[in-house]
């Protein structure tokens, strides 16, 4: 990827393109020598924090899942490079796939549904 193209990515994008190298780090991490599996787990805690310090603290309760679960994924992250668990990595992987793919469709959906034009959406509500 062009490094410039980060700067001209939107939020969601890079949230997109974070999830896509968060799976990428898991998966290999699977099959990787226990050096490049280390250097792999190492990768993926950066992102997770990178993607945990994204969070908005007023996006309700979907951010506090997701809190959670980065969390949740950063110390499974770490037992698994210390204890070279490959049940943890394939749990890491499958929930990192999951995180990737529902971004991936909400963006979608976002895509397809019109956005209301200037104006408050609730200015008409009684």
């Amino acid at each position: 990827m062009n490094p410039n193209r980060l700067y001209e990515m939107s939020a969601e994008e890079l949230t997109q393109a974070m999830l896509h190298a968060l799976t990428y780090h898991y998966e290999h991490a699977l099959t990787a020598t226990i050096a490049e599996r280390n250097r792999h787990l190492r990768q993926a805690r950066e992102l997770l924090v990178k993607l945990h310090q994204g969070l908005n603290d007023n996006g309700g309760i979907i951010s506090a899942q997701l809190d959670e679960l980065y969390l949740y994924m950063a110390k499974s992250s770490l037992e698994a490079l210390i204890e070279q668990d490959l049940s943890k990595i394939e749990e890491l992987h499958a929930l990192a796939t999951d995180l990737d793919q529902t971004w991936g469709e909400a963006m979608q959906r976002a895509k397809l549904t019109p956005q209301p034009i200037g104006g408050n959406r609730y200015e008409n509500y009684q």
